[in-house]
């Protein structure tokens, strides 16, 4: 990662602009709902910020991409007024603003969603009980006691999610919060000193009963609703017999393609949104 020092000490995007990036791209949130401007966007070019102050500990390295930096910052409403005096904005939820802006802006938004709550709520060292401090040169906190120290990072929660197929079908299963009718893939945690490999037949097996084999990485997803980084594997079963966990799943189907189509029409199957990883495991699976 580029140093953000020459960005981030006297908090002014017009003075360094052009000295490390070619650019900034810039999005906000307040509390934790991100801001939208005019015309559905989210992003402000650095330009349009002439004498923005912001603290360094209110500003979150985003990404870096074509030279060019996105940068996240958390202000309160008061302050976004004064920037944007004539402009208007509006405040939506991480989920809405995933669904309805493109594909591209999710892992930004993600981002600056996840750092913002992270960050609130790590406001104390879990070891010695002391205020921490924020940095935006690496998005970590550290323990302002001088014998602690402890360095605080972002958590990830590896989280495996599995396309499994029987011949022409895919399983489906419902969770008993779900809202009605919907379905999507088997998912679970990776435990303590657990594989991914063997996550995945423990959870197929404790969900559905199902011994499995051919497991295969797919593809993964960072999912900012709960820190997981969703892994999407595909594995073959020899039987449809189901043993489901009643604790935890409500129902699990066996579906063919023309089947989940006619299903889905008929509104008695939903699927997951086009941008989680459970929607492009099953639409792998149709297109291939």
């Amino acid at each position: 990662m580029k140093n953000l020092n020459s960005f981030s000490i006297k908090n002014k995007l017009n003075i360094y602009e052009d000295k490390v990036y070619r650019s900034y791209k810039c999005f906000f949130i307040i509390k934790n709902d991100l801001v939208m401007f005019n015309e559905n966007k989210f992003i402000i070019t650095s330009k349009s910020l002439k004498n923005f102050n912001v603290k360094d500990e209110n500003t979150y390295y985003l990404a870096e991409k074509k030279n060019i930096c996105f940068i996240g910052f958390s202000i309160t409403k008061r302050q976004l007024k004064k920037i944007f005096k004539t402009e208007k904005f509006s405040l939506i939820s991480l989920r809405d603003s995933i669904s309805l802006e493109h594909k591209l802006l999710a892992p930004y938004l993600s981002a600056l969603y996840s750092l913002n709550i992270w960050k609130n709520n790590n406001k104390y060292c879990s070891k010695c009980g002391v205020k921490t401090s924020f940095s935006s040169k690496e998005n970590s906190l550290t323990c302002k006691n001088l014998i602690c120290k402890m360095k605080i990072y972002p958590r990830l929660d590896p989280t495996v999610i599995i396309l499994i197929r029987h011949k022409d079908k895919i399983l489906l299963a419902r969770n008993k919060n779900w809202k009605q009718n919907l379905y999507s893939c088997i998912a679970g945690f990776c435990e303590f000193n657990e594989s991914l490999e063997n996550t995945v037949l423990r959870e197929t097996y404790e969900e559905v009963g199902l011994r499995i084999n051919k497991i295969k990485y797919l593809f993964s997803q960072f999912w900012p609703f709960s820190n997981n980084l969703m892994i999407g594997f595909q594995a073959h079963t020899n039987s449809t017999k189901l043993k489901i966990n009643e604790y935890e799943i409500e129902d699990a189907i066996w579906v063919t393609k023309n089947e989940l189509k006619e299903l889905s029409q008929q509104k008695k199957i939903i699927l997951p949104r086009k941008y989680a990883i459970a929607y492009s495991l099953i639409n792998y699976w149709i297109t291939s």
